[in-house]
């Protein structure tokens, strides 16, 4: 099995260099966009980008979103106020602008750009959180909004995996959970950010945009912040059906001669998850049983 999905991967990663390369060759950029129809709420994709991301892939991802059989209301791009401005961005970006695509410029705070300030600026609205160097398959929001409308007491995202107790009833190591489970409403299920998220706001514990907190206890795991906040209000967190995977990667063989560009491999491979999930539920006094409801 290890080795059919190291297979699985490299293919994926090749097919991610095949779609950059048509990206670039075919510049494929008309019919795309944003809805432009009222909605009682809006759909918000959300994402963040840095360094040589917003150059090298990051219009292929964005042109992914805005080809989505259910068109979202935005597709708004955070990027480090204090690195970035209109001048700066590539011509593939300024490109895209004008299709629909909106650049903001914000404080950076790490991974959690692709949600806070989003949450902050559009607390009433649905947000999608989505990561910069994949290239998204046009049902990835399709799937979401319809499984969120058919029960909006939930938060959705199509990549999820599951905590897992050890004998004496405690939470074994992250590298140890069943990882990328399929769709399962029994929790825990652990929602990871790569696939796509939609968050309602008001599913979430008030503390999820207190910078003090997020950056003190899990500065490098987004994820295990939102997971937790989703925790302490209770609301189930479920992975959707789907009939294959929602996305390809677009930068696997850079990162993979580039370790020091991996958030995820530092992450896991170093234990870094382990420590930032201990931190939270200390603080906030979060037992595994809190995890089942």
């Amino acid at each position: 099995m290890a080795i059919i999905k190291k297979a699985q991967i490299i293919a994926r990663s090749i097919a991610g260099e095949f779609i950059k390369l048509y990206y670039r060759i075919f510049n494929p950029i008309s019919n795309i966009g944003v809805n432009d129809k009222p909605r009682e709420r809006k759909v918000i994709v959300s994402l963040t980008s840095y360094g040589r991301r917003v150059s090298k892939n990051l219009g292929v991802t964005l042109w992914s979103l805005l080809r989505q059989t259910y068109k979202p209301d935005a597709v708004i791009l955070w990027l480090d106020k204090e690195k970035w401005n209109d001048d700066k961005l590539p011509e593939c970006i300024k490109r895209l602008k004008e299709k629909g695509l909106t650049v903001k410029y914000c404080k950076d705070v790490r991974s959690y750009t692709k949600l806070i300030p989003a949450i902050e600026t559009y607390p009433n609205e649905l947000i999608i959180t989505v990561d910069d160097d994949l290239f998204y398959k046009k049902s990835m929001v399709k799937t979401l909004v319809e499984e969120y409308e058919h029960d909006p007491n939930r938060i959705y995202a199509h990549r999820a995996h599951r905590p897992i107790l050890d004998s004496n009833g405690k939470l074994k190591p992250y590298n140890d959970w069943e990882l990328e489970i399929k769709p399962e409403e029994s929790q825990p299920v652990f929602l990871t950010g790569c696939g796509g998220v939609l968050y309602d706001a008001r599913l979430l514990h008030e503390d999820v945009t207190n910078e003090e907190l997020f950056i003190k206890l899990a500065p490098r795991a987004d994820d295990v912040w939102f997971y937790f906040m989703s925790v302490l209000k209770k609301t189930p967190t479920v992975v959707v059906k789907r009939k294959n995977c929602v996305y390809i990667p677009l930068d696997n063989f850079y990162q993979l001669f580039h370790r020091d560009a991996r958030l995820a491999a530092s992450n896991c491979k170093e234990s870094q998850n382990d420590i930032q999930i201990k931190n939270v539920m200390e603080y906030y006094g979060i037992t595994e049983k809190d995890l089942y409801f």
